[in-house]
């Protein structure tokens, strides 16, 4: 059987030529850097006091509390806005020491956005947040 006779035409590898990957890798790497925005987030700053645990009314320290995901201050149940309201009538940055003190206590289920919402709300009147831990009853 006669061969065919090859013409000057090379065979297509069957491989994928992988070589240009690593820079156009790089380069996109480089995009994403240049073109993203970086957001700078807001925090909260808070002093949590270290001491002995006393009672709450002989100090006549405010105490919020969030059970079930409502709000209550010095248990009287209230809403966020009015947390607020009632923080900044305490003109709380006008105290010292342990007077600028505001209890924080949680129990039972309760959302994030709750809890975060209320420490902004006890920073921002000036309050000094003292978390009270659930007792192991």
């Amino acid at each position: 059987m006669p061969r065919k006779k090859q013409t000057g035409k090379k065979r297509a590898s069957p491989e994928i030529p992988v070589n240009s990957f690593a820079d156009i890798a790089f380069l996109l790497i480089v995009f994403f850097i240049v073109a993203s925005t970086l957001i700078k987030t807001r925090g909260v700053i808070t002093d949590i006091p270290a001491g002995e645990p006393s009672d709450a009314k002989e100090q006549k320290t405010a105490v919020v509390q969030i059970r079930r995901g409502k709000i209550a201050l010095n248990d009287n149940r209230i809403d966020l806005a009015t947390l607020r309201k009632e923080l900044a009538g305490m003109k709380l940055r006008e105290k010292t020491g342990d007077a600028r003190i505001v209890m924080l206590e949680t129990a039972g289920e309760f959302d994030y956005q709750s809890y975060y919402s209320v420490m902004t709300a006890i920073s921002g009147a000036g309050g000094v947040v003292a978390l009270v831990k659930e007792g192991d009853d």
